[in-house]
């Protein structure tokens, strides 16, 4: 999975429905619209349950957006 169209130096926090801490993952890169893959593995190491998440992307200066995404089968 990627998160597309990032600012520079993101943070991206992923994040359960119920609001559990899934993975965390640190963005930089040289161009203003990058991207970031995520393994859909979680930060205990196990792949994640299909289902809703929820996901912030932080960025120094920009602010906080807000979203979610499915993962189905």
């Amino acid at each position: 999975m990627y998160f597309i169209h990032l600012p520079r130096k993101c943070t991206i926090r992923i994040y359960t429905i119920s609001g559990r801490l899934v993975q965390t993952l640190e963005h930089e890169s040289t161009i203003d619209d990058g991207q970031e893959a995520w393994n859909l593995v979680s930060r205990d190491g196990m792949d994640i349950a299909f289902g809703i998440y929820a996901y912030q992307v932080e960025a120094a200066g920009i602010g906080t957006f807000v979203d979610k995404f499915a993962v189905m089968k």
